[in-house]
């Protein structure tokens, strides 16, 4: 009957009318496949002859799925039986379709990987059908898949069985394997296949790490692998790659090598592998010129294959360059095709070369020589991947390019800007920079050239643009920019060549685009070259007035302030002046305008004095009045609140990169209009806290005075707390719990004195965990994953920052309870956040517990745990960028309470840690959970008798005793009674020796067996 309702179920999932009787019929499928009675029905159908393909294709995908999940339900004997059954169906099915083999040796090798009882699955499957030609293919899908099955993560094995299996399949019959795959292609009589799928199996065996080189050297394998490459076959042609690069992997030196292997894996590369790869060179450049368009695969293969050798042989071609010369010429070629998605695969080889190069001695020198001339035809190649396409249209918003394809053609040519840096290193800086040089210089020939002769025939302005070869000088102008991380600021050859032809640069704005941000490349070289410096900045000044190149501007203006500071001093006012102009014409981005902020800044703090606190104030006061003007409006509309949050982000720009220090007089007027700034952000908080774009500039004032203003910050840190105390009760913004974990970061000098400061974090973390409670009561965490990330990530900055004051709250115990319910939040970076907030509650306290125990003494908080550091100076305050030193915290840790709560509420805790390892946390998470686990057991065992001093009472069985009660909610299917039990008992062994981190190494290693477990079975 069931076979029947199988048939039925499967008409209907694949000839169904409807799309609910193809979902219920694909239901019901599923349900029965997880039966017991799926064994013998599967089994029948195999074995019925009416049947046809589909019905047999699904009997086998459902015995190979139940050998993986259930393999415990058919007992030795049943398993043996099982497999007599399935290599009786695999012998029927020898000229069958290949999908219904391949199923049925994947569930033969998942047998085989688990049924101990079948002592030799190798020798009886060759015996069984090396005998029939007909049968030979099957045989060779059964070896090519049990290498993979073996290593099959659905397959529930403990460490010594599968080390006994594996050793028993695999690694004791590697060397027949070689044998029978020998044997088999000099038998004449075989299917036509038989050669492919000998190269299947071997390539799978040598993924696999079995076979080593000195088994396949002396065969035809390797013959056979670049044989295998002139197929037309796009299958064939890739098990080829995937054979040829397993065996170039082979031939690896590795530090453990006798030099015997050695000598053995070099004269097989040397002697064999290069003339071979020469010959796929050569094919590869017919290939490339014969092949279908966009056949990116094959030449992807090729690459594959080359860069394979390469990596494995990048020590011996700079020592024998001679030797190698063919593959490091197919290498460069593979990087003259199209698809930037091969020429990416080289990047790598490309810098280890480079390194390597590098590191040769004098003896070397002809490689050094040699290679440094293919990595000149390198730079040659990448200048002419980095031009846009001949389409593009910088008229056009699209520019003739999907925006996809925009995004990733950008994205390759910063990739293949570290291509260019490794071509400096060997080439040298004046030969590299000198290709780019040659295209520029070309280009601005030809420009003027075309100019001439446009105005000869009085061509129209736009014609001539769209004639000017923009492409090559633009890619020029990027590699320049890709090669100044290797320029040094003292190149004289070259670089003063290429910047004295800006001047003449077409009027195109993605050529000013580029030269611009070359500018602010070559900062620190102008620097040392201050002639330049007048030009550069006049040069960028015009930029701000053509569109497509403001950002481009403003970028590199704060660099060349940054870096030429003291030569722009004199040009402040001037600056400063044309800043207000383009801020106020609304015609830049504010990110562009916030860089033009932070270069203002940096010009400051080089002015002499007595101009600096002049021209601090001269920026800052004219924000300041305009802020202030706008907050005394009665009524504030959208355009009003943007204008708000825009002058806060400027001010706290400037105020981050304005440096003064060892100036008095400036520092003391920084430090006041600093105090005056936050006047007024504390008001715009008390009107807009619940504005995004408001809420974000209060923020990053926050983190101003906080990372740059700890001295100023301290006399009015009990306002700068309570406004983001309130402004994240009227509203819930996390951006607000972020601004309060900034000001945890300097916990210890808040106040006058360190007791003080740690009173006011922990009131602050207090008065935030009631407001933050009372929104995840009335919305679960997981609604509001962000929230709850913020939440926990400053718990666990305060636990860490000031232990004993913040387990001391009153509030403390309800905080607790919060955080166990928070670990059902399904979020990864909230998950990540609540367990990483668990470390730190439950760490330090099973840290004391055990200290205690060993020295048999009281409970106290040790000095170095407290977060030790030097005491405050008594000496004048700080500079106001400055951070104050911290000084040991004088709190008490109060343990006893931790313990008090994980005896109240640790079950509850435990069964969230539990659910969540086993199903729910990410398995990202599961190592961190696993240490609160850890961390829980030891608090649970021994806090409660090392409270009470009795060192010598035995760990408290309380953590086993939950365990056992969680445990038994888990249905046996899930979790089988042996592996429940085989983990309460290593719980118990680690509890009873007090092995806290094997605890956790035991419980993350029985998570993710269950995961794997359950998840194949779904």
């Amino acid at each position: 009957m069931a076979t029947g309702e199988v048939i039925a179920a499967l008409n209907a999932l694949y000839q169904g009318t409807t799309l609910a009787e193809r979902e219920q019929a694909n239901a019901w499928l599923e349900q029965f496949q997880k039966t017991t009675q799926a064994w013998t029905t599967a089994d029948a159908i195999l074995g019925s002859a009416e049947l046809g393909l589909e019905p047999k294709l699904f009997a086998a995908q459902t015995l190979r799925n139940k050998v993986i999940s259930s393999f415990g339900e058919l007992g030795e004997q049943g398993a043996l039986s099982l497999r007599d059954s399935v290599v009786a169906h695999l012998r029927n099915a020898r000229s069958g379709p290949q999908p219904l083999v391949t199923q049925l040796c994947l569930a033969l090798a998942d047998l085989a990987v688990q049924l101990e009882a079948w002592e030799d699955p190798f020798g009886d499957m060759t015996r069984g059908f090396l005998s029939d030609p007909q049968s030979v293919s099957c045989l060779l899908e059964f070896l090519a898949v049990l290498p993979e099955e073996a290593l099959n993560e659905r397959i529930m094995l403990t460490t010594e069985l599968y080390a006994q299996r594996s050793a028993k399949l695999l690694t004791q019959r590697a060397g027949d394997l070689i044998q029978l795959l020998v044997q088999c292609l000099q038998q004449p009589d075989l299917q036509a296949d038989a050669h492919t799928r000998v190269l299947v199996c071997f390539t799978s065996w040598l993924k696999n790490g079995e076979i080593t080189l000195a088994m396949i050297q002396d065969t035809p394998l390797v013959e056979l692998s670049f044989a295998a490459l002139k197929a037309e076959d796009s299958a064939v042609f890739d098990t080829a790659v995937d054979a040829i690069c397993g065996i170039i992997y082979e031939t690896h030196v590795d530090r453990d090598d006798e030099p015997g292997v050695m000598q053995m894996k070099t004269a097989a590369v040397e002697r064999q592998l290069v003339p071979q790869l020469a010959a796929v060179a050569a094919q590869m450049r017919t290939d490339a010129l014969v092949v279908a368009d966009g056949d990116e695969e094959r030449m992807q293969g090729y690459c594959r294959v080359f860069t394979e050798a390469g990596e494995a042989w990048v020590s011996r071609i700079v020592v024998a360059i001679g030797v190698f010369e063919p593959l490091v010429a197919a290498l460069a070629d593979c990087m003259r095709f199209d698809s930037l998605d091969v020429i990416a695969m080289m990047f790598d080889f490309w810098s280890t070369l480079a390194d390597r190069t590098m590191e040769c001695t004098s003896s070397c020198d002809p490689a050094r020589r040699a290679l440094a001339a293919v990595f000149e035809t390198i730079i040659d190649i990448t200048l002419g991947h980095l031009k846009y396409p001949q389409s593009y249209d910088t008229n056009d918003i699209r520019g003739g390019m999907t925006a996809k394809e925009r995004d990733e053609f950008r994205e390759f040519r910063h990739n293949i800007g570290d291509v260019l840096k490794d071509c400096v290193r060997v080439v040298g800086q004046a030969k590299a920079l000198s290709h780019p040089y040659a295209i520029i210089a070309a280009g601005i020939e030809g420009a003027a050239q075309q100019k001439d002769e446009a105005q000869q025939q009085k061509q129209q302005q736009q014609q001539q643009q769209q004639q000017l070869p923009w492409q090559d000088i633009e890619a020029a102008l990027f590699a320049l920019r890709a090669m100044g991380a290797e320029i040094d600021a003292g190149e004289n050859e070259v670089l003063p060549k290429i910047m004295d032809m800006f001047a003449r640069f077409p009027a195109h704005p993605k050529l000013r685009y580029a030269a611009t941000l070359v500018i602010g490349r070559y900062t620190e070289w102008t620097y040392e070259h201050p002639q330049y410096v007048q030009f550069q900045l006049n040069y960028i000044a015009e930029g701000f007035k053509v569109r497509e190149v403001a950002a481009a501007s403003a970028q590199s203006l704060k660099y060349l302030c940054q870096d030429c500071a003291k030569y722009l001093a004199g040009h402040w006012a001037d600056l400063l002046g044309f800043f207000n102009e383009v801020a106020s014409s609304g015609t830049l981005d504010e990110s562009d305008v916030l860089d033009f902020s932070a270069a203002l800044a940096h010009v400051v703090s080089a002015v002499p004095e007595p101009g600096t606190a002049a021209a601090i104030e001269s920026f800052c006061m004219p924000v300041g009045q305009e802020l202030g003007a706008l907050l005394q409006l009665p009524e504030l509309g959208d355009a009003q609140k943007q204008k708000i949050a825009l002058l806060l982000h400027r001010l706290c720009e400037f105020l981050r990169y304005v440096s003064v220090e060892d100036n008095e007089p400036a520092e003391q007027l920084l430090a006041r209009l600093v105090a005056e700034s936050w006047t007024l952000v504390g008001a715009a908080l008390q009107r807009l806290a619940a504005d995004p774009l408001v809420s974000e500039g209060a923020v990053r004032f926050v983190r101003v005075l906080v990372d740059f203003y700890v001295a100023v910050l301290r006399p009015m840190a009990p306002q700068v707390v309570e406004a983001v105390v309130q402004a994240f009760r009227q509203t819930g913004l996390g951006a607000y719990l972020w601004a309060a974990r900034r000001i945890v970061a300097v916990a210890h000098g808040l106040a006058a004195n360190e007791a003080a400061s740690l009173q006011l974090v922990a009131g602050m973390v207090e008065q935030l965990s009631e407001s933050a409670l009372a929104l995840f009561q009335r919305t679960p965490f997981s609604d509001v994953p962000d929230t709850t990330e913020d939440y926990f990530r400053l718990l666990e900055r305060a636990v860490e920052a000031a232990p004993g004051y913040v387990v001391s709250l009153p509030s403390f115990g309800v905080i607790f309870q919060a955080a166990v319910a928070a670990l059902e939040v399904n979020q990864f970076r909230a998950q990540m956040a609540v367990v990483r907030a668990w470390q730190q509650l439950l760490g330090p306290a099973k840290r004391h517990i055990v200290m205690a125990r060993d020295r048999r003494a009281p409970l106290q908080l040790a000095a170095a745990d407290a977060a030790a550091q030097p005491p405050l100076s008594a000496s004048a305050p700080p500079s106001p960028r400055r951070p104050v030193r911290r000084s040991a915290a004088p709190d008490a840790y109060p343990v006893e309470q931790v313990v008090r709560l994980c005896a109240d509420h640790g079950f509850d805790l435990a069964a969230k840690l539990v659910h969540g390892l086993m199903q729910r946390f990410d398995r990202e998470v599961v190592s961190e959970a696993a240490d609160v686990f850890a961390s829980l057991a030891a608090i649970a065992s021994d806090g409660p008798a090392v409270a009470a001093a009795q060192f010598d009472r035995p760990p408290a069985p309380t953590m086993y005793e939950w365990m056992q009660a969680l445990l038994s909610q888990i249905p046996d299917a899930r979790f089988p009674p042996a592996e429940k039990q085989a983990l309460l008992a290593g719980l118990s062994e680690n509890i009873h020796v007090r092995e806290w981190p094997r605890l956790k190494m035991l419980i993350a290693d029985s998570a993710a067996v269950f995961w794997r477990r359950n998840a194949a079975r779904s």
